[in-house]
């Protein structure tokens, strides 16, 4: 590092050779200059770290000079050295950033000790410029807002923190900061390790100058700034924090949901096959006592009682694999419009007028709906739900308007659930009762969450029916509830190839079909399904056969002939329906057959598809559903 340099500027040339000399002696570079132009002329030839310049020069004063070099040389410390002070020139002088005044005579020891103070002080002022600007460059850098403050009043802020409050900096200078941008009343220390010489972290809530506020982290640390200690505070917007963790909770709840609704899938898959195979003796035997005994029976109300507390077991099964997400029904492109007129006919809409005969039900079904690809069971079981859901919410005398209409958003329509673009048909289901809590209305499709009295009005099962029926259909639910009343939107996707298929119509069974000793193998792993089976077939003038297995079924065929088959889905032990109708068909290309079961996912619904199968009935069926499928299936020929 070269020695320092020190000019001297002095009109009496032997002083100033003289103080050349000395300084030399003390290892600085020493030049010298005896008028003001002279002194100016070597500034503009070199570097100095200090000037040592009289008051009284022949040109100019040595406080001109000084502000010369104060303009142009900033890093140049200044000393005045003179032999006529006045207070007026002292003051002058350090007005003008001199480092000091001294008069002549000067002791050398005097002299060389304020020129090195002066360098010192000069090197520690370009450190200290350095240094600010070194942290402001740091403080621009880094994403969170820094303000520095002394007693709550803000002395230096950076971009981020003006851009995050909205502020110019010029608007917080000289500011109470916490009470301006933060809302005391909400800082709170957070639970988490600090660092040894900070405070905090602590969250609150920042306010902007447009009064708005959002979520902050801070925390302060205390520095030495400008010769004194002050505090610093890193500010951190935490608003995408805040919308994470609020993301966080909903996908924890989610899966919390899930992990329940797994659980409730295998509860309900692994006793729905049994619950619905002891269902059917529970439907069938009755309805085969009603068709032999006269209808002055002594117990005949009775035997209905029983089969109907039997539907409505199996109801209640079917509720629950439905809300599980794990039953499969055949879907069939369908008109909504004649389901829900089907509906509105049936004994389930006459009996809920008969218990509620204040109740209005209109329908306003729109003329040219489009078709959907739907299971017409769950579509009705839904809108069943809902309305007597709305009747019973009416308690007394009110008005249920059940809609239909086609429905397309160009775009994604937020509303209970985001909807995303596409061709809908809607159906609604308005009543005019007194509508839905706001705390309620996030649960109503949670399974088994109900304002219902547990086994007086329903299970709880019913919104949550809806909700799992309309998104295995690939489809989306809104609600609007007001004091006024509730409106609940039914989003189906329409039928992507609505234009080059029809839609299915349904058969209707006014009689039994009976059959002329048409040979119907009946292949199941329960021997009390196999009877109850057998007795519907021989009641509807078949031949029926039996096997215990799909093995034993296969040999069976190998040798003798059958019209069609009846294979239960689920049997154990050895193969399935499928695999038992998919080797059957490799001795006997084309034998009809029928799928049944008490329980049968998507997979299999498909597979049997695949393979030819068209007829799906779910067990426990009645004597009129195997009718009408055996109808479809044989009367195909």
């Amino acid at each position: 590092m070269p020695p320092p340099s020190v000019l001297v500027v002095d009109d009496e040339v032997h002083l100033c050779n003289s103080l050349a000399i000395l300084l030399r002696t003390e290892g600085y570079r020493a030049d010298t200059a005896h008028s003001g132009q002279e002194a100016l002329a070597q500034l503009r030839g070199g570097i100095y770290t200090a000037a040592v310049v009289d008051m009284e020069l022949p040109d100019m004063s040595g406080n001109h000079i000084a502000s010369l070099i104060g303009a142009e040389y900033p890093d140049t410390a200044i000393i005045i050295l003179t032999g006529n002070a006045t207070i007026d020139n002292a003051v002058e002088s350090l007005r003008l950033g001199v480092y000091d005044f001294l008069r002549k005579p000067c002791a050398p020891d005097r002299l060389l000790r304020t020129i090195a103070r002066s360098i010192q002080h000069k090197q520690l002022q370009r450190d200290l410029r350095n240094s600010e600007k070194r942290f402001r460059q740091l403080a621009q850098a880094t994403w969170e807002g820094i303000i520095i403050y002394d007693q709550g009043e803000l002395l230096l802020s950076n971009k981020q923190l003006c851009k995050m409050f909205g502020y110019q900096e010029g608007e917080l200078l000289g500011r109470q900061v916490f009470d301006l941008l933060l809302d005391r009343n909400a800082i709170r220390l957070m639970n988490t390790p600090a660092e040894s010489d900070s405070i905090g972290p602590f969250e609150a809530r920042g306010i902007r100058k447009d009064g708005s506020t959002f979520p902050v982290e801070f925390r302060v640390k205390h520095i030495d700034y400008q010769g004194r200690q002050v505090q610093v505070a890193a500010i951190r917007d935490v608003t995408d924090c805040e919308i994470a963790m609020q993301q966080k909770v909903a996908l924890m709840e989610k899966l919390a949901t899930a992990k329940r609704m797994e659980s409730l899938g295998l509860m309900a898959s692994s006793v729905a096959h049994d619950l619905n195979n002891t269902m059917a003796g529970i439907i069938s035997y009755p309805e085969l006592l009603l068709m032999d005994l006269g209808d002055t029976f002594q117990y005949r109300e009775e035997l209905m009682m029983i089969r109907e507390a039997g539907r409505r077991a199996a109801a209640v099964i079917e509720d629950l694999l439905i809300v599980a997400r794990g039953a499969t029904s055949k879907k069939e492109v369908l008109n909504v419009n004649d389901t829900i007129t089907d509906y509105l006919k049936s004994v389930e809409a006459k009996e809920l007028c008969q218990r509620f005969p204040d109740v209005k039900i209109t329908p306003y079904l729109e003329g040219k709906l489009h078709s959907i690809n739907c299971s017409a069971i769950h579509l009705t079981k839904s809108t069943m739900n809902l309305v007597n859901n709305a009747a019973e919410a009416i308690q007394g005398k009110g008005q249920i308007t059940i809609s239909t209409k086609n429905v397309r958003f160009a775009s994604a329509h937020l509303g209970y659930e985001i909807i995303e673009p596409g061709d809908y048909v809607m159906i609604s289901v308005e009543d005019n009762g007194p509508g839905i809590s706001s705390q309620d209305i996030s649960q109503i499709f949670n399974p088994f969450y109900s304002k219902k009295v547990m086994g007086r009005s329903g299970t709880g099962l019913g919104l949550a029916v809806v909700w799992n029926t309309v998104h295995d259909h690939g489809g989306f639910v809104d609600v609007a509830s007001s004091d006024k009343g509730s409106l609940f939107f039914l989003y189906f996707p329409t039928d992507k190839l609505e234009s080059s298929r029809r839609p299915v119509q349904s058969v209707q069974v006014h009689s039994l079909h009976h059959g002329n000793g048409e040979k119907i193998l009946v292949v199941d792993d329960q021997k009390s399904q196999r009877e109850i089976a057998s007795r519907l077939l021989a009641r509807l003038g078949y031949h029926p056969l039996t096997a215990q297995s799909g093995e034993e079924a296969i040999e069976y065929i190998k040798h003798t002939p059958v019209d069609l088959v009846i294979l239960d889905m689920m049997m154990a032990p050895g193969i399935n329906g499928c695999e038992t109708y998919e080797r059957i068909l490799r001795h006997v290309p084309g034998q009809k057959a029928i799928i049944t079961s008490g329980y049968s996912n998507a997979d299999h619904i498909r597979r049997a598809a695949e393979l030819g199968i068209s007829q799906f009935v779910k067990k426990p069926f009645s004597l009129h559903e195997l009718a009408q499928a055996l109808q479809l299936e044989i009367g195909s020929e």
